[in-house]
């Protein structure tokens, strides 16, 4: 009886209710558009970015700890101390026992695999142009288990490190910039003095802008030679058999290793930041859609009440009671709220297929060929729950005041 009213007043409202329904939907079809693009980004980043640089990293220098002596005398956090005629200790900076560190952590249940580096700055040039870059000494048959550098070679291959003297391979952006090619040779001077005619071997492209532009690697005792750091190890890259679970990997090895252990959030906490407020932003937008939508849900459900009001009466008169009446507008808003965000879902679905198949190039802290959209069920029944939550809180008003009429009232005001 309740479903057939409200049936029934809702098809009495036909163009009233499909405004009200294609409110709904274009906000739920914005909120997962948006939503899609948003995420699709984010994951694309964090992927490319855990992939190409490894889950941990443990690095050459203990982490940076807080001196409670000097919190008590300042308690400023923002205090600048200087200290005056102190010549810094002129120590080589390296992991020490790295074999026997890496040989434990292997052990370890979550770490699937372990890889030595060395890192250092170098100034490369090639013909006219000079640039600067991270260099990072690998052994090629470790690394590509710890990263996926052997998957995002364009050109050459990573095995040519063993083969080549002194080979390199370029990030794409890098050996763009530099205009240099497969086979060519190009200069590398360290601040320490090292020098070296290196032949390029290999570019590769993790598809993240900073990594392509910066990064070059070559063998491990090449590098070492170069950056003057013979038989020294600056970082161990770990990979994990869950990358969502760095940051408990990462606590716990750093409480073996003593040294400064840093997960990819970690490493990444700034990018992060900005993917978070981003998220707020399409939130706060399309929420505030989903809220306009449901303010005509309100005004219409507001005008059918008063153009209504004798039928109210007449309702209660045969028996019906607050709470039915109450229902009966209520079903009213979950039927317009439930066609319009069916309706958005559907749309939203074929708009995220539409934008992923567009041709368009996007290149910032990450480089695709097309824009990034996820496709995550989450998604759908986030905006499924969001939109129907605000339609049918946007019924309660206008159903309770119309289970407020007195039927006695109404039929005396009426005569």
């Amino acid at each position: 009886m309740r479903w057939f009213i409200s049936f029934r007043y809702f098809l009495s409202h036909k163009r009233q209710s499909l405004v009200c329904i294609a409110g709904v939907a274009i906000s739920v079809t914005m909120f997962i558009t948006m939503s899609a693009m948003m995420e699709g980004f984010k994951d694309k980043f964090i992927i490319e970015t855990v992939e190409s640089s490894g889950h941990i990293t443990i690095h050459d220098e203990p982490r940076e700890t807080r001196t409670k002596i000097l919190e008590r005398i300042y308690t400023d956090p923002n205090a600048l101390l200087q200290v005056q005629n102190v010549r810094p200790r002129d120590n080589v900076k390296k992991i020490k026992n790295a074999a026997g560190l890496m040989a434990k952590l292997r052990h370890m249940r979550g770490i699937v695999a372990v890889a030595p580096e060395v890192e250092g700055d170098v100034i490369v040039t090639y013909a006219t142009k000079t640039l600067s870059a991270a260099v990072l000494g690998v052994e090629p048959e470790q690394q590509i288990l710890v990263t996926t550098i052997g998957q995002d070679m364009v050109e050459g291959d990573l095995s040519r490190l063993r083969t080549t003297a002194d080979g390199v391979i370029l990030g794409s952006g890098l050996a763009d910039l530099l205009g240099a090619k497969l086979n060519d040779e190009i200069s590398l001077s360290s601040n320490t003095g090292g020098h070296t005619i290196s032949r390029v071997v290999g570019i590769f492209s993790t598809g993240v802008t900073p990594v392509d532009y910066s990064r070059a690697y070559m063998l491990i005792n090449s590098a070492q030679t170069l950056l003057d750091k013979k038989n020294i190890i600056n970082d161990i890259v770990i990979r994990t058999d869950d990358y969502t679970k760095a940051e408990g990997y990462a606590a716990q090895i750093e409480s073996i290793a003593g040294y400064k252990t840093e997960s990819w959030q970690e490493s990444n906490a700034n990018f992060l930041k900005i993917f978070v407020i981003q998220t707020i932003m399409t939130y706060i937008i399309t929420g505030a859609l989903l809220v306009v939508a449901a303010f005509g849900v309100l005004n219409i459900l507001i005008m059918a009440v008063l153009e209504r009001v004798n039928d109210i009466a007449i309702l209660k008169s045969f028996g019906l009671s607050r709470g039915d009446i109450t229902l009966i507008y209520v079903i009213q808003g979950l039927l317009i709220g439930l066609i319009g965000t069916v309706l958005g879902e559907i749309c939203g679905r074929v708009g995220v297929s539409a934008l992923r198949r567009l041709p368009i190039k996007v290149e910032g802290l990450i480089k695709t060929e097309g824009i990034l959209m996820s496709d995550s069920r989450s998604l759908y029944l986030w905006a499924f729950v969001t939109s129907m939550v605000i339609v049918l809180l946007a019924a309660v008003y206008p159903a309770r005041r119309a289970a407020k009429y007195d039927p006695v009232e109404v039929i005396r005001g009426a005569h």
